[in-house]
């Protein structure tokens, strides 16, 4: 009996110990800001179509200015390393995407026009790590990886020579062809002239909450800041042939989001 003790409590402690050193550091930041931005192509005046309105103002009502590759400093969180860990990163951010595409084709004396009109609008993240004066010492995994590639895995962005991570992308592309008319007579010969307008438009609109896990491995000694950051792009595009006309409106915005940090222990040689 005493023996079955003397090993129950030994593994007892053995448990307490484990647990002890799976214990981490950990912190947290949160994002109450809104950034968005938008692009038009096209006459609205062709399809009756209102631009939306520039939002490009803080909840707060303080400007934000962005890094030199226009990624938005939106979260941060300062943290002590006492030895060699690893630091994982986990922030979350609502996005919206707003993508409307309109076109007008027409075909006036027998011809025919085309018309494609093309919305864009993306949202995308990155953490970078920062030392006690400000300077970036690394770019959180997998983000990292991505420039270590011939093609870049899906998922990767390139905003302006910097990678980050897509968490909201779409690419609307709305095209119309109208092929031209001749009339005949009671004989069967061309005779007169026909022409019919056909105008067809598309919108979407959507709003997500996304979360991605990030990684700053075998971090040194020390105090850092983890800052999130995140980019908006939109485009739009229009393209005619034969008298044919569009619209096109692209915006992206994020707003509410949260990030937390822990400090942990790799297992022992861990790499990617």
């Amino acid at each position: 009996m005493r023996k079955s003790l003397l090993i129950l409590a030994v593994m007892s402690l053995t448990s307490v110990m484990m647990f002890a050193q799976a214990s981490s550091k950990a912190t947290a930041g949160v994002n109450t800001a809104v950034w968005c931005t938008y692009l038009t192509a096209g006459s609205a005046s062709d399809t009756g179509v209102l631009p939306v309105n520039s939002c490009t103002d803080l909840f707060t009502g303080a400007k934000v200015a962005p890094t030199a590759d226009n990624f938005i400093p939106v979260m941060h969180a300062t943290i002590k390393v006492s030895n060699s860990q690893s630091l994982f990163v986990t922030p979350s951010l609502v996005t919206g995407l707003y993508t409307n595409t309109a076109v007008k084709t027409k075909t006036s004396g027998g011809t025919g026009s085309s018309s494609t009109a093309m919305a864009m609008g993306g949202v995308y993240m990155r953490a970078v790590l920062k030392d006690p004066s400000g300077n970036i010492v690394a770019t959180a995994y997998p983000i990292a990886d991505c420039a270590n590639f011939d093609t870049a895995p899906f998922g990767c962005v390139n905003v302006n020579g910097d990678w980050g991570v897509i968490l909201d992308s779409r690419i609307q592309t709305l095209s119309q062809t109208l092929s031209g008319c001749t009339t005949f007579d009671g004989s069967g010969n061309p005779t007169g002239t026909c022409s019919f307008d056909l105008t067809t438009q598309l919108i979407l609109q959507t709003a997500s909450a996304h979360s991605f896990g990030l990684i700053f491995p075998n971090v040194g000694v020390g105090y850092y800041t983890v800052e999130v950051q995140a980019a908006v792009d939109s485009d739009a595009t229009v393209t005619t042939s034969g008298g044919g006309s569009g619209y096109a409106v692209g915006a992206s915005a994020f707003g509410l989001g949260s990030v937390t940090v822990e400090s942990v222990r790799l297992v022992h040689d861990f790499s990617f």
